[in-house]
């Protein structure tokens, strides 16, 4: 498999005025160079602008517009990569989401880069959540950056479900693994491959037969490991690359992550409504937060 195809060619970075433009804009143009792609800046000043008294707006507003600009432009200009950006788009009048799938309607984009909005302990109780249209319903794989340098040696985690054998998860898996690939190869690191079962059945199925007697049942996690084969056959992988965790995704893929010390972390939204519907739905805006390291979010129509 040819791990050197960049997956993403026109990069959209949603920044929140208030926010530091530092972080999302460096692994944009990071990105950006490792596959040849060029990037738009969408800034959002609904936030910063809803508290204000509209009436005081008026003069401000035209200069506000352009420090923003000046400020993208300066951010890129350090980062030496001034030259790919292509448009830097301002919104004021809707809420970042809504500007968001407003400007992917109109335009061609492959990825969008953002960093996730930073939530109170007592707000992060709903599921629902201001990263809700980013993770589970903008059509575009999302990536979501936290600030955390990079090592030299870079550890990309694929995240993918071996019990749901319904075709779309299926083909999420397959998406997940040929795009962790993909930018691992253009990374120059290396990919791990986890999986998340929920213990052993608890009631107990034994096999008989009257002329080989009784036969032994495969755990679990046997049973994950010998799926997985299915999937991993194209793929150069050790078996110090395979975790199988036991436990509930929110809990043990950022165990994993961090353990690891991985950069990126791949995930999954197809919408399902089935067991891995806690990791590919709702339990991904979940892990955007609790993640230590990026999280990349990919749909199936894409």
């Amino acid at each position: 498999m040819d791990s050197t195809i960049a997956p993403f060619q026109h990069i959209l970075v949603v920044l929140d005025a208030s926010e530091d433009f530092a972080i999302p804009l460096t692994r944009a143009s990071q990105m950006c160079k490792l596959m040849d792609a060029k990037m738009s800046v969408l800034i959002s000043c609904f936030a910063v602008l809803s508290v204000k008294n509209k009436s005081a707006l008026n003069d401000d507003l035209g200069d506000m517009v352009d420090q923003l600009r000046e400020d993208v432009k300066e951010q890129l200009e350090q980062l030496k990569t001034v030259e790919l950006l292509d448009k830097t788009f301002l919104s004021w009048q809707e809420k970042t989401s809504l500007a968001t799938q407003r400007l992917i309607e109109d335009r061609k984009f492959d990825l969008v880069i953002k960093a996730p909005v930073q939530q109170g302990e007592f707000k992060k109780l709903f599921r629902s959540g201001l990263d809700k249209y980013f993770v589970s319903d903008c059509p575009l794989p999302v990536w979501m950056i936290k600030p955390r340098e990079w090592d030299q040696d870079i550890q990309v985690m694929a995240c993918i479900d071996m019990a749901d054998k319904a075709h779309e998860n299926v083909l999420m898996n397959k998406h997940i693994l040929s795009i962790s690939d993909r930018l691992t190869g253009l990374l120059g690191g290396h990919m791990h491959v986890t999986d998340c079962f929920y213990g052993e059945i608890g009631s107990m199925r034994v096999d008989y037969n009257s002329k080989r007697g009784f036969k032994r049942q495969a755990s679990v996690k046997e049973q994950h490991l010998e799926q997985l084969k299915s999937y991993i056959h194209d793929y150069s992988l050790m078996d110090d690359q395979l975790h199988f965790e036991e436990g509930i995704p929110d809990d043990v893929i950022p165990s994993r992550a961090a353990a690891l010390g991985a950069e990126l972390v791949v995930i999954g939204n197809n919408e399902d409504s089935n067991i891995f519907d806690r990791i590919m739905g709702d339990t991904a805006v979940t892990l955007t937060q609790a993640m230590p390291c990026d999280i990349l979010i990919l749909k199936l129509n894409n």
